[in-house]
């Protein structure tokens, strides 16, 4: 299940994303713009930087900028970075033993909607997604 703090994560990259490339902005102008939760804000950049997407530097006149081509970043790695790997039901994942794999009428079905899933997050990035930002 993609969590909320991974789609603040991608509305957070996307904001960013938005600016001329290497223009900082305070991470309370995104809370302003995007609505998010400050503290959760302040988080999510510090797991982005630690990742090498962002770079924040302290003091008067600093901020934080987008330190990877937004083209480079997809939505399926951001919410993979925050929430771990992207799966539509429990009954994909390997650690989860299931009887009736073999026989269940819903597997193929998971497994198609999975794939189709993943493929969408792929191809759309976080300059995709800036794109659309007002």
């Amino acid at each position: 299940m993609i969590t909320k703090k991974a789609e603040y994560a991608i509305i957070a990259l996307a904001d960013l994303a938005s600016l001329q490339f290497g223009r900082k902005t305070t991470t309370r102008e995104i809370v302003e713009r995007r609505d998010i939760p400050a503290n959760l804000v302040a988080q999510l950049l510090s797991t982005m930087r630690d990742a090498g997407w962002v770079k924040s530097i302290r003091g008067a006149k600093g901020g934080v900028y987008l330190l990877k081509n937004p083209e480079q970043i997809t939505m399926k790695d951001v919410i993979e970075l925050i929430d771990g790997p992207v799966n539509i039901t429990r009954c994909l994942l390997q650690s989860m033993p299931c009887g009736n794999k073999l026989s269940c009428p819903l597997r193929d079905v998971w497994k198609k909607a999975q794939k189709e899933m993943l493929t969408v997050f792929e191809k759309t990035t976080i300059k995709d997604l800036a794109e659309k930002i007002d």
